[in-house]
C-alpha cells in the first residue's frame, strides 16, 4: 500500500482514452483497455447477451413458418424475332436488366397480379382501430393494403451476370407461395407482349396515314413530269447548246486565274506592307522577313545583319557614341535604304503580275457569263425536267419504305414477340424457409448486443469519479500517497455496542475502520496508515511539531475516519499527537470518539475552561483528543479558523505535540478550510474511491489555491480491492490481497 510514484502509467479506461494521443500507445495497451472495459461491464453485457439470446430464442420458437417459391424468367436480347429488322435489339445493356427488375417489383405488376388472382373480390367488412374502434375499408384502401404486401413479400434478383431473374415470393403457405411467384411471372410476360403490342399498334397507325399521303405525292409528281415532256415536246434529253467539257474547262480556268489573281495580291500587298513599315520606323526587323527575295535583297539582308550584329557588340564594348559605332550605325541605315529601294523595284514588278492576272481574270468571267446567258434559255426546260424527274424519284422511294415498314408493322401486330420467357415456373415449396427467420433472429440478437454495449458505454464515460492511482496523479497533478482499502465490518447478530471506558476523558473504541491501526496491526488498512505517516515525515523533515489538515471535497468521504486512523496510528508507533476537530458545523469525528463531551475546542479559545479540562486520550496517553462542541448551527466558523487566537492555541500546541492532526471541514459546502491556510504545514486531501467526481474535485481544489499549493498527497479511500484490478489493468497484479497475505491479514 506504500505510494505510487506518477511516472508509473496506471490507466484507467476512460482517462486513458482521453489523453491517450492520436498514433501514441502499443497495441497491448489498447488491448488491456479493451480487456478492461469488458472486465468493468460485464454484468451489463451478460444480461444483455442473454435477453438478446432469450428474445432470439422466443422468436424463433414461435416463428410463423415460412416458405419460399422462385420462378425463373429469362431475356434473350439475340432471339429471332420473324418481322423484327436485322440488327434490331431492344435490351443490349446490363442495366436495362435492372430496369426489368424495377419494373417486377411495381405497383403495376402488383395490381396485375391482384386482377388476375381475384385477390380484391373479397373486401372485408371492418378493420380493428387501435382502441378497438372499426373502420370499414373502402376498395381504394384494401388494394393498397394489398399491393403493400406483395411488394413486401416478392424478392427480385438477377442471378450473377446472366441475362436470368430470379422472382421470389415467401408466404406462410407452399402452394400460395408458388401460385403468387408464378402470378408475378405470367404478369411480366403478358406486360411485356402488351408493352410490344401498344407500341406496334401506335406505329401502325402512324404508318397507315403517312403512307397515304406518300402515295398521292408520288401521284402527283409522276403526272407532272408527264405533262412537262408533252407540253414543251421533250423527246429526249441527248441535245445541248453547249458542252458540259466546255462549260468545265471554262470554270477550271477561270478558277485558276482567281487563285493567280489572289497570290499576285498577296505577295503586293506584303512589299508594300513592308516598305510602308521600313518608312515609319527605323527599324531593321521588319525587313528581315518572309518577303520573297531575290538574290540582291538576300545580299543586302546578309550584310544588314552583319552590321546590326557588330553595331550591337561594339556598342555593349565602346558605348554608342563611340566614332566607329556610329559608322557601322550610318553604313546600316544606307543599306536599309537600298534594300527599301530594292523593294519598292519588285513591289512594281509584283503589281504588273497582278494587273496582268486581274485582266485575264476578268476576261474568263466575261466568256463564262456569255456562254451561260447563251445556254440558259435553251437548258431551262431540261432543268425544270431533271427537277421534277428527281422529286417523282425520291418520292417514289419514300412511299416503297414507308409501305414496307407498315406492312410488317401490321404483320408484328398479329404476331407479337418479346425477349423475356418464364424458364422454371415456381413449385410449391415443401420444405420450411429459415433463411429469413435466421436474419431476423440474428438482427434481434445483434440488436439486443448492440443495446448491451451501448448501455455498457453510456455507464463507462458517465463513470466520472476516480477508480486508479493513475487517475488521481494526471488529474489533480498530485501524489497518490496511497490506497486506504474499504473497512468491510464481520456482520453480527447481535454486535456489541463500543466499548466505552470507565472513568475518566477516555476515547471510544469500536470495530470501525477508525481503530483497524489497534484492532488490526498487520492488516492493509494498517499498513496505509502507516503509509501516510512515512509520507509525512518524508515530506516535512523539519524540527518540532507537523500540522497536518485533512480534508475533502465532499462529506462522507472518510476523511475523520482516516484522520483519527492516522492518529491512533502515530500514537501506537510511540509519537506524541494530538487530534483536533476543526469541523465546527458537523464535528463527526467528536461523536465517533467523544460522544460524551460536553466541553471542547470552543470552550478552550473563548478561555471558559482549560485545555487539560477539555482533553480526551487514549490508553497509550500518547494520543490526545480535542473535541468540538457546538449548540446548533455555528455560522462564523471561518472567522474562527482565520482568527489570530487560533493561530496562537495552535504555536503552543507545537510545544507539546510531535503531530497535529487536524480534521477540516469538507472544501465545496463550506469556505473553513480554506482560512486556515496559515495554520496548517501540509494537506493530505481525501478522494473516496468509486464516489467522488472528478470535476468535483478539481473545481474544490482550483477555488482553493493555498490549500492545492501545501497538498501533501491525496488520499484514495475507500478503496474495493477485489475491484480495482477492473479499472487499472496495467497493474492489475499489483494490488493483490494475496500478495500482502504472506506479511500480514487482509480484512
Amino acid at each position: 500500500m506504500l505510494h505510487v510514484s506518477k511516472d508509473r502509467q496506471l490507466s484507467s479506461f476512460e482517462p486513458e482514452l482521453a489523453n491517450l494521443p492520436p498514433g501514441s500507445g502499443s497495441a497491448a495497451q489498447y488491448i488491456q483497455t479493451v480487456l478492461g472495459f469488458l472486465r468493468r461491464q460485464a454484468w451489463v453485457l451478460g444480461l444483455a447477451g442473454l435477453f438478446a439470446a432469450g428474445a432470439t430464442g422466443l422468436y424463433l420458437l414461435f416463428a410463423p413458418p415460412s416458405y419460399k417459391a422462385t420462378a425463373t424468367v429469362g431475356i434473350d436480347t439475340t432471339k429471332f424475332q420473324l418481322f423484327q429488322p436485322a440488327g434490331e435489339l431492344i435490351i443490349d445493356t446490363s442495366s436495362a436488366v435492372e430496369s426489368q427488375l424495377e419494373i417486377i417489383k411495381s405497383e403495376k405488376l402488383a395490381l396485375e397480379v391482384i386482377k388476375k388472382l381475384h385477390l380484391a373480390d373479397n373486401i372485408p367488412a371492418s378493420q380493428g382501430g387501435l382502441f378497438g374502434s372499426s373502420k370499414q375499408l373502402t376498395e381504394f384502401e384494401y388494394t393498397r393494403q394489398l399491393v403493400a404486401v406483395l411488394q413486401k413479400h416478392v424478392t427480385v434478383k438477377r442471378l450473377g451476370i446472366a441475362w436470368i431473374i430470379e422472382i421470389s415470393y415467401d408466404s406462410r403457405d407452399g402452394e400460395q407461395a408458388a401460385q403468387f411467384a408464378n402470378a408475378f411471372a405470367d404478369a411480366y410476360i403478358a406486360d411485356q407482349l402488351d408493352s410490344k403490342y401498344q407500341a406496334t399498334r401506335q406505329a401502325s397507325a402512324w404508318l397507315e396515314g403517312r403512307v397515304k399521303d406518300t402515295r398521292e405525292q408520288t401521284m402527283v409528281a409522276q403526272r407532272s413530269v408527264v405533262e412537262f415532256k408533252a407540253k414543251n415536246n421533250i423527246v429526249d434529253t441527248g441535245g445541248r447548246l453547249m458542252s458540259e467539257q466546255q462549260l468545265t474547262e471554262l470554270n477550271s480556268q477561270l478558277l485558276t486565274a482567281r487563285g493567280q489573281t489572289s497570290e499576285a495580291r498577296a505577295r503586293l500587298d506584303r512589299v508594300n506592307a513592308v516598305v510602308q513599315s521600313a518608312l515609319s520606323a527605323d527599324n531593321a526587323n521588319t525587313l528581315v522577313t518572309d518577303v520573297p527575295i531575290n538574290d540582291t535583297i538576300a545580299k543586302l539582308r546578309a550584310q544588314l545583319i552583319d552590321l546590326t550584329t557588330r553595331e550591337k557588340e561594339w556598342s555593349a564594348k565602346f558605348g554608342s557614341d563611340h566614332l566607329a559605332v556610329i559608322n557601322l550605325h550610318n553604313q546600316a541605315r544606307q543599306v536599309r535604304s537600298a534594300m527599301v529601294d530594292e523593294l519598292r523595284r519588285v513591289g512594281e514588278a509584283f503589281k504588273s503580275d497582278y494587273d496582268l492576272a486581274l485582266r485575264k481574270e476578268k476576261g474568263l468571267e466575261t466568256e463564262v457569263a456569255q456562254a451561260v446567258s447563251q445556254s440558259e434559255s435553251s437548258s431551262r426546260n431540261q432543268v425544270r425536267l431533271r427537277e421534277l424527274e428527281s422529286t417523282a424519284a425520291s418520292t417514289k422511294e419514300l412511299y416503297d419504305n414507308l409501305n414496307k415498314r407498315y406492312l410488317e408493322s401490321v404483320e408484328q401486330k398479329s404476331f407479337p414477340v418479346t425477349e423475356a420467357r418464364v424458364i422454371t415456373r415456381a413449385a410449391p415449396a415443401l420444405d420450411r424457409e429459415y433463411k429469413t427467420p435466421f436474419k431476423i433472429a440474428a438482427a434481434i440478437f445483434g440488436i439486443g448486443v448492440s443495446f448491451g454495449f451501448a448501455l455498457a458505454f453510456v455507464r463507462e464515460f458517465t463513470d466520472n469519479v476516480f477508480r486508479s492511482v493513475g487517475q488521481v496523479e494526471r488529474q489533480l497533478h498530485k501524489d497518490c500517497i496511497t490506497l486506504v482499502p474499504l473497512w468491510k465490518q464481520e456482520a453480527e447478530t447481535n454486535p456489541a455496542p463500543p466499548l466505552v471506558p470507565e472513568g475518566g476523558r477516555r476515547l471510544v473504541r469500536s470495530k470501525g475502520p477508525a481503530w483497524a491501526g489497534i484492532n488490526a496491526p498487520l492488516s492493509s488498512y494498517a499498513e496505509a496508515m502507516r503509509s501516510i505517516k512515512l509520507a509525512i515525515d518524508l515530506n516535512c523533515p523539519g524540527k518540532g511539531a507537523k500540522v497536518i489538515g485533512l480534508t475533502s471535497s465532499l462529506p462522507r468521504e472518510g476523511k475523520s475516519t482516516v484522520a483519527a486512523s492516522l492518529a491512533l496510528t502515530i500514537a501506537t508507533a510511540g509519537a506524541k499527537v494530538i487530534l483536533l476537530d476543526f469541523d465546527l458545523r458537523n464535528p463527526a469525528l467528536t461523536r465517533t470518539l467523544a460522544s460524551q463531551a460536553n466541553i471542547g475546542f470552543l470552550d478552550v479559545i473563548s478561555g471558559r475552561t482549560s485545555l487539560a479540562d477539555a482533553m480526551w486520550s487514549d490508553q497509550t496517553k500518547y494520543l490526545s483528543f480535542l473535541p468540538t462542541i457546538t449548540n446548533g448551527l455555528f455560522v462564523q466558523s471561518n472567522e474562527i479558523m482565520g482568527a489570530q487566537l487560533t493561530k496562537s492555541f495552535i504555536d503552543k500546541l507545537r510545544d507539546e505535540y510531535a503531530y497535529i492532526i487536524v480534521d477540516l471541514p469538507p472544501l465545496a459546502p463550506v469556505i473553513d478550510a480554506k482560512a486556515t491556510t496559515h495554520l496548517i504545514d501540509a494537506y493530505l486531501y481525501v478522494v473516496e474511491w468509486g464516489g467522488t467526481k472528478i470535476d468535483v474535485v478539481e473545481h474544490a481544489l482550483g477555488r482553493a489555491p493555498g490549500i492545492l499549493e501545501n497538498t501533501l498527497g491525496v488520499i484514495l479511500n475507500k478503496v474495493d480491492m477485489d475491484r480495482l484490478h477492473k479499472y487499472d489493468g496495467e497493474n492489475k497484479s499489483y494490488y493483490v490481497n494475496k500478495h500482502y497475505a504472506q506479511y500480514g491479514y487482509t480484512h
